[in-house]
């Protein structure tokens, strides 16, 4: 609860600086008479201006809490009610993190420095020959997974995202609805009004100044037609430009992705300008050794190399004992040495056949 109300008060707190610069401008209008003694720098017109600007701003972002929020929670329960299961991996990438080092720790920053990664699995159709899917998706665990659920959308091959993130999202979204979606809205709204009420002040103190006591730009009726203009195509211009907004978003999410006939070539993460794009990652986060194609093959450089063997010393020829292999020694012992990325590790361990 505490952070819930620290978040709704950290967001009207940083209004609250406009707030103060709108009521300025607010209450020099108010001093506005029929007085050739003006030393106002700003004019009735130019406060106008302010307000309707900061109108258009705030509706955009209540249309937006009301209309694309829901649209998208609704998106990301579809694929837990309605999507099909597969098989798939997410191989996370940090690369834009690192290339702005500590500009992505900002908490002002970390909405433009999300975590992402590439959902790769393979081709619900196209099966002759198999190719995988990879696609750029939304990632809330920061590390590649491997084998775990990925659900698309009936008849949308390229709709594929991790179930345990969709999960996370949803969950987060559902959260910020029960909690701070409708106290924020409510600012917004207040913010609507408000600058809405500032613009109606502004043109209706010019309406009662004499015209030659208007200054600059000053003009009531451009001022009156501006006004109209804006008060009646904001609500319809906030909402087509955030339907365009969703259905860009839906159109990523459901119908992007790259689809690649190399299964190897797919887990290989690649940016162009950032980086040497031929080098692997440090510590193999680029490459997952196995196929979603359910081959039994790895990728060179993803995992050590590791070898086991057990030698009998009583065999003058270091035969490699197997599973089902007898000793011919009642009491021996056994040497079993790993040969790793580290060097080769030789133990003795007591051997007794049976």
């Amino acid at each position: 609860m505490t952070g819930v109300v620290f978040a709704i008060f950290r967001f009207a707190f940083s209004t609250l600086p406009f707030l103060a610069v709108l009521i300025y401008l607010l209450y020099n209008a108010t001093q506005r008479t029929n007085d050739e003694d003006n030393d106002d720098p700003f004019s009735l017109m130019d406060t106008s201006l302010v307000f309707l600007a900061c109108h258009i701003i705030w509706t955009f972002f209540a249309v937006y809490l009301l209309i694309f929020i829901p649209k998208r929670r609704r998106l990301l329960g579809r694929y837990l009610s309605e999507g099909e299961r597969t098989s798939g991996d997410v191989v996370f990438d940090e690369a834009i993190k690192k290339k702005f080092g500590f500009l992505s720790q900002l908490y002002c920053f970390r909405s433009f420095f999300r975590d992402y990664g590439y959902a790769i699995y393979s081709h619900p159709t196209k099966t002759d020959p198999p190719v995988v899917v990879r696609k750029s998706v939304r990632v809330y665990q920061p590390y590649t997974r491997e084998r775990i659920t990925i659900l698309r959308l009936p008849g949308r091959p390229l709709s594929g995202q991790s179930k345990i993130d969709i999960e996370i999202d949803l969950n987060q979204m559902n959260d910020e609805r029960d909690t701070t979606l409708k106290p924020i809205a409510i600012v917004s709204i207040f913010w609507v009004l408000f600058s809405l009420a500032g613009s109606v002040y502004c043109t209706y103190q010019m309406s009662t100044i004499n015209d030659e006591y208007l200054v600059g730009n000053e003009n009531e009726k451009f001022a009156r037609r501006m006004f109209l203009v804006v008060v009646g195509s904001n609500p319809f211009v906030a909402y087509v430009g955030n339907s365009i907004r969703f259905l860009i978003y839906k159109n990523s999410m459901v119908n992007r992705g790259a689809v690649i006939k190399n299964d190897g070539e797919a887990r290989k993460i690649k940016h162009w300008c950032l980086y040497d794009t031929d080098a692997a990652s440090a510590d193999g986060s680029d490459e997952i050794p196995y196929s979603v194609f359910g081959e039994d093959k790895s990728y060179v450089g993803a995992l050590p190399s590791h070898s086991r063997s057990v030698n009998n010393p009583n065999n003058d020829n270091n035969t490699a004992v197997s599973s089902g292999a007898a000793s011919s020694e009642k009491n021996s012992h056994l040497t079993v040495s790993s040969v790793e990325e580290e060097g080769t590790a030789i133990r003795i361990l007591p051997w007794t056949s049976t």
